[in-house]
């Protein structure tokens, strides 16, 4: 039997509120000015330093502000939007106690996080300031994977929690809610409902529970007429919220379209040639899809070995995860075909098990619906394209076999 690889239960991360500890990296220069970054004092032979705060995982983050206050120079005070690349402030006047301040805001304005730390500064001296930065409030993001074919049959869902009624969102796969700014140390009650198209309960569960900057581990049993689940909410460190949802899963063969899509597909490497060209595909479910009966090919009817290809015997793919499968020299690949080969520049390609077809894609690079085709550069689908994946624009160039695309 081939295995793609150990199947494990699914879960989700979801933050409620963050609270860590954040290094600032305070370099020291002897000599230069003073000034910058806000303003300053100081004398230019004693020399200036430079903060840089470096890059932090916030949910829901607004902004970000440091102020750095002592009684001998002016304060400085920066608020930036976006963390991707490093908050950098230059021209803050070496000295002693130094007083650093950050603060965290949500999209809603509100401050939720808050920390300080009082430093002396010296001439030609890198130090590293921790700041503790204490949760004001919590927040809860909720996710449950339903897989992008939603084979569990929920429709619409509903979280009930103290005064607040929030409708379920879908988003790439998974359902999910979003709270407002919740307090924390109080007792919350909490409870979900996951509806069908027709408006009948398929999941339920409740729960009391309290946010908090201290770890805790919480669990909803959720219940259903179609099998029993379960919602495990764990705290991390610092108020770090996880949340976990195990929904039934059963193994079967893929069944109708969307089940299994293309996700990567490689027409044309360099002077390598046929040899090196591969393909990648993804379980849209949430089940253990058995491919046995599955092959690849350019048309439903056609036997040509060079047109087409049946997958192994005993292949099966888990949830979620990804298939990547490649011609006679394609290097740690699933598993290796041969015969079959790719056009360079158009070609109707297809994922049938049985006598159904489960995905099916026309690459061209005509101008109506131009896809990357690109020689030594494979082509990308990001799942999140996945209703429009018929669509060349949404494809781009690169190389991420086995996971989600990384477009370069």
């Amino acid at each position: 039997m081939l295995i793609i690889r150990h199947f494990y239960i699914l879960c989700i991360a979801a933050c409620s509120l963050w609270s860590a500890v954040i290094g600032l990296l305070v370099v020291a220069c002897s000599g230069g000015s003073s000034g910058g970054g806000g303003g300053g004092s100081g004398n230019a032979t004693e020399g200036t330093v430079k903060l840089f705060l470096g890059k932090l995982q916030v949910p829901m983050l607004d902004s970000i502000s440091v102020d750095v206050s002592a009684a001998d120079m002016a304060s400085i005070h920066v608020s930036k939007k976006t963390l991707e690349n490093n908050l950098k402030i230059e021209g803050i006047p070496q000295g002693e106690t130094r007083k650093f301040e950050v603060k965290i805001y949500a999209d809603s304005g509100i401050l939720v996080q808050k920390g300080e730390a009082i430093a002396d500064i010296k001439a030609d001296e890198n130090i590293t300031i921790p700041i503790n930065l204490n949760a004001l409030f919590g927040f809860l993001r909720l996710e449950i994977p339903l897989g992008f074919t939603n084979n569990t049959g929920v429709s619409s869902g509903k979280l009930f929690l103290e005064n607040m009624e929030i409708d379920m969102k879908f988003e790439n796969g998974k359902g999910v809610f979003n709270t407002n700014s919740l307090p924390l140390n109080k007792n919350l009650n909490l409870r979900i409902e996951l509806r069908d198209e027709n408006g009948k309960i398929l999941f339920t569960g409740s729960k009391s529970l309290s946010l908090s900057s201290i770890s805790q581990t919480e669990t909803i049993q959720l219940q259903s007429d179609r099998g029993s689940a379960t919602l495990e909410l764990t705290g991390g460190t610092g108020g770090s919220t996880q949340v976990s949802a195990v929904l039934p899963s059963i193994s079967r063969p893929p069944e109708k379209f969307g089940d299994v899509f293309f996700t990567e597909i490689y027409v044309d490497p360099k002077a390598s040639g046929d040899n090196f060209e591969y393909l990648e595909i993804y379980n849209a479910t949430l089940d253990t899809l058995e491919l046995s009966d599955c092959r690849v090919a350019r048309n439903r009817s056609t036997t040509a070995a060079s047109y087409r290809f049946n997958m192994p015997e005993n292949l099966i793919l888990p949830p979620a995860e990804f298939l990547f499968f490649g011609r006679d020299s394609v290097a740690g690949a699933h598993f290796n075909y041969k015969g079959f080969t790719l056009a360079n520049s158009e070609q109707s390609l297809g994922i049938f098990c049985g006598n159904s077809v489960i995905d099916s894609i026309y690459y061209t690079t005509s101008a109506e619906n131009k896809f990357p085709i690109t020689r030594g550069k494979a082509m990308q689908l990001p799942i999140s394209n996945y209703e429009n994946r018929t669509l060349g624009s949404s494809w781009c160039l690169g190389f991420s076999q086995g996971k989600d695309a990384v477009c370069q």
